[in-house]
């Protein structure tokens, strides 16, 4: 439970963070188009959450609508279910749809670590997710550490648990996860052209969603993307 609420309250102060910034900034802010974030979501993927209300897609897992898609334990939505509405309370400007488009990708083998979250963000970010973390989670450990990996550079905050946050932030783009390693695919991936928006076969699909749907789910199923809602 200690490590639940220690990654939680960890995770969401980056985002609640990135989210308030943006929102005081909003006439300087330009639309991230959607295949921009699957320019960074590794091609080996076996899943992806695409929504536009970061809010609703919990409330469907809390309510129990999403119950019927089979997907893996994730400690990323533990932490946003348990603690989103209280960032809601306790921002002043709350998860607001300043979050127009959040990912979050599923990789093998499957842990509640091995997933990627992306949403969209400004170049000078970086120096403000480090400054939500040391300035309002208990017991940060030291300064965090930076790895260059390919020419790019990934954020390597230490829990006090023992896990690890790592954060890879582009002109405009972020990706959080608990594996740094999995952060070095990203990086490779767009290296590579190895990406989910350079599978045309994926992007067809991704392409029918429905605008009406806030939330979309994509699975590999017999080596063939199928989406739901």
């Amino acid at each position: 439970m200690i490590h639940r609420i220690a990654v939680g309250m960890s995770v969401l102060l980056l985002i609640a963070g990135v989210v308030a910034y943006q929102y005081l900034r909003h006439s300087r802010i330009s639309q991230v188009a959607t295949s921009e974030l699957y320019a960074l979501v590794p091609a080996d993927a076996v899943a992806v959450v695409e929504t536009d209300d970061v809010v609703a897609f919990v409330d469907d897992m809390s309510d129990g609508a999403l119950i019927s898609v089979s997907l893996p334990a994730s400690d990323m939505v533990d932490c946003l279910r348990d603690y989103v509405h209280e960032f809601l309370e306790a921002s002043p400007h709350g998860l607001s749809t300043q979050l127009s488009k959040v990912l979050l990708s599923y990789h093998q083998p499957e842990n509640p670590v091995n997933q990627i979250l992306y949403c969209s963000v400004e170049a000078d970010d970086a120096a403000l997710f480090h400054d939500f973390f040391t300035r309002y989670f208990q017991n940060p450990i030291g300064e965090p550490e930076v790895i260059n990996f390919k020419g790019e550079d990934i954020t390597v905050y230490q829990l006090a648990d023992g896990h690890e946050l790592s954060a890879y932030v582009t002109d405009n783009l972020l990706a959080l996860s608990f594996s740094s390693r999995l952060l070095q695919q990203v990086i490779e991936a767009q290296q590579q052209s190895g990406t989910l928006a350079s599978n045309a076969a994926f992007m067809d699909l991704q392409n029918t969603k429905s605008s009406f749907a806030h939330t979309a789910i994509y699975q590999q199923i017999d080596n063939r993307w199928e989406m739901s809602y």
